[in-house]
């Protein structure tokens, strides 16, 4: 393609990245690394996503990047690709979740422009024919007849429909809706959402110069279609937490396994003090479950506590505790998670747990102030939060100002006794 040219720059120097401006509208950061010397990480995000497939496209939109997995790009179908690709370390997939899509990729250094090309002809030229969507189909309706039969996907999906209080993005894919799909709808569906280069932001970590990766960045993320400006944001699908107390059992399988998800709606907003306060919460109930659940009751090999959320679209943040046990002993590990938490909210948590958790990230900071992909992460996250990137370089600061107290009021606020859901696997 004819290229385009770098329209503004401008450098966030706290974390040593630059950020251009390009002549189609989209925004590249530029983050260099001297951590591995054969290795360049670049992701794309763009708001929309599945938000913008209305209910009735809405199977057929979430398996449009799967025609390119199965169909490959420009003309060239997936062995003829990797044929041509052969002695060269380079790739770039499209990814469509919720509320936001785009690109991921990698290269060694000398390969870039290559993992580049193939970045364009993703978003340009993806093959999306009768052919190609005959053999996804196949594949589907392969998968699809053995997955009833797994418990643990039967039970995934309970938890996503009781979590979403049924909502129609939760519905999984059935073999019956197989013969639905429409390439009609696949191709508007996924060359609307890259249509416009000036709604994505690109970033970029690894071995390079901002000078050298700069003429490779103008040739070919600003030659991508464009409108100019930015156009697209998520919409609000109308997914909701459920507003009480909802527990849902599932009776699949003969092993004599069980599974425990128990999830509470938790809404700290946006705010990055907030949510970070909120995840230490869910490391210091991580810390006392282990200990409870695992060493003094030994009903379970592990457990799991986590926060998330949904940007952008507010109030769809969880708490959720996870864990595996025999059958005999669930009831009474999710009493006693439940005793805990109440605990925690009254007492809250010893001076001696929030020491951990403080130390745990301090030890993952450091670790990961030395990986391409946390960079890449937190450049995407703080960006897509819109907060300041500066901020990134200061993390250990709201590490250090965690105490008992502030940990006391995440449990008070974000485990709510009268809002959670429960939902168990048993065998039949």
């Amino acid at each position: 393609p004819t290229g385009g040219k770098v329209t503004a720059s401008r450098t966030v120097p706290e974390i040593g990245a630059t950020v251009l401006t390009l002549s189609n509208g989209a925004e590249v950061w530029l983050k260099p690394t001297d951590f591995k010397n054969d290795q360049i990480l670049f992701t794309s995000y763009a708001p929309g996503g599945l938000s913008l497939a209305s209910e009735a496209d809405f199977k057929s939109a979430s398996l449009a990047t799967a025609m390119v997995g199965v169909g490959g790009m420009g003309g060239l179908n997936p062995v003829d690709l990797s044929k041509m690709l052969s002695g060269k370390i380079a790739q770039a997939s499209p990814s469509v979740g919720a509320y936001t899509h785009g690109i991921s990729g990698s290269a060694t250094p000398k390969d870039l422009e290559v993992a580049l090309q193939l970045n364009y002809l993703v978003q340009t030229a993806p093959n999306m024919t009768p052919d190609v969507l005959d053999l996804l189909k196949r594949r589907l309706t392969g998968a699809l007849e053995n997955r009833g039969q797994n418990p643990r996907a039967v039970f995934g999906e309970k938890v996503q429909q009781v979590n979403s209080s049924n909502h129609y993005s939760a519905a999984e894919l059935t073999p019956a809706d197989v013969p639905a799909l429409n390439l009609e709808t696949m191709r508007r569906f996924y060359n609307a959402r890259f249509a416009n280069a000036a709604d994505s932001t690109y970033f970029f970590v690894g071995a390079f110069t901002v000078d050298e990766i700069t003429p490779l960045v103008e040739k070919w993320i600003a030659a991508l279609p464009s409108a100019g400006k930015r156009s697209s944001a998520a919409r609000d699908m109308g997914v909701r937490f459920p507003a009480g107390v909802v527990k849902e059992e599932v009776k699949k399988g003969k092993e004599p396994a069980s599974q425990t998800v128990l999830s509470f709606f938790a809404d700290p907003g946006f705010d990055e003090f907030e949510m970070h306060r909120a995840r230490a919460a869910s490391s210091v109930l991580n810390i006392r479950l282990r200990e409870i659940l695992r060493e003094e009751l030994g009903g379970t090999y592990g457990v799991s506590v986590g926060f998330s959320n949904t940007p952008p679209i507010k109030g769809n943040g969880t708490m959720t505790i996870q864990f595996g046990s025999s059958p005999d002993n669930l009831d009474k590990l999710v009493a006693a998670s439940l005793k805990e938490i109440e605990r925690l909210k009254v007492e809250g948590p010893s001076l001696e747990d929030v020491n951990k958790v403080k130390e745990l990230e301090r030890r993952d900071l450091e670790t990961n102030a030395k990986q391409n992909s946390y960079w890449i992460g937190s450049m995407q996250t703080v960006h897509m939060y819109g907060w300041d990137p500066a901020g990134i370089a200061r993390r250990l600061d709201r590490t250090e100002k965690l105490t008992p107290e502030i940990i006391k009021t995440m449990f008070q606020k974000y485990f709510p006794m009268e809002r959670y859901t429960l939902v168990t696997l048993k065998p039949e």
